[in-house]
């Protein structure tokens, strides 16, 4: 093939990153990829200018892209558009995004960890909850990360709070604060599914209280909402084994 057929072609590929059709964006980027591990540098050149288009969809494709063909050329250049496809309405660009800003993160922590905290109490709902498993999958330390999480678990939206409580069933906490964040949202929260979360994530600590025993037994024989008293039990048989 001719150097300008070569170019037009990678071109072309360019162009359908931002085509509406999922099958067509996926076969690009595939091409686009396979062109890369032949040693072209053109496709790497052309994806890092893709990833600052004025459209969302070929920032995306271009980030994606850009973390197929691996190695140097996946940077914290794709980072904003990672970020902003963690808000995507999309669930499984929503997904594939967060995947890949854990990714990045493990080589870049410092950075990416600064903006999932930010990103973790903005204005897109989404964008929040994507950026609060990212920061469990991170294990992300920090004076910030506390009040980050206490506001996650009053957030309005549910899968945030259910997001917010992961962090905490992970966290390494001496202070008491994650356990006593927990309790509050087992005994108060308006939703059945994120008190029995928070029930479960207190079997994920390292060293119980009495109050967060004391707890989990009165709501392992709790008859009014059996749900929770199961996850209690569960909770508590984790505890016992530890």
């Amino acid at each position: 093939m001719k150097d300008s057929d070569h170019k037009d072609a990678v071109e072309d590929l360019i162009g359908e990153l931002g085509d509406a059709h999922k099958t067509v964006q996926r076969r690009a980027i595939d091409e686009l990829v396979a062109i890369a591990a032949s040693g072209d540098p053109v496709v790497v050149e052309k994806l890092r200018e893709s990833i600052v288009s004025a459209d969302r969809r070929v920032r995306w494709a271009a980030a994606y892209a850009l973390a197929q063909i691996g190695a140097t050329a996946f940077a914290m250049d794709s980072a904003d558009a990672l970020c902003e496809a963690m808000a995507d309405d999309d669930g499984d660009i929503r997904w594939a995004a967060t995947n890949l800003m854990v990714r990045l993160g493990h080589n870049n922590l410092a950075e990416i960890g600064a903006r999932l905290l930010k990103l973790a109490v903005g204005n897109d709902r989404n964008a929040r909850k994507m950026a609060l498993y990212c920061i469990r999958d991170l294990e992300i330390t920090g004076p910030e990360l506390l009040a980050v999480v206490e506001r996650g678990v009053h957030d309005s939206d549910i899968h945030v709070r259910l997001a917010a409580l992961a962090v905490l069933s992970r966290m390494r906490d001496a202070s008491g604060q994650a356990i006593r964040i927990m309790l509050e949202c087992m005994k108060s929260d308006s939703d059945a599914g994120v008190r029995r979360a928070a029930a479960s994530g207190l079997g994920n600590i390292q060293h119980a209280t009495s109050d967060a025993m004391a707890a989990l037994e009165s709501a392992a024989i709790d008859t009014a909402d059996e749900s929770l008293a199961r996850a209690a039990r569960g909770a508590l048989d984790r505890l016992e084994k530890r």
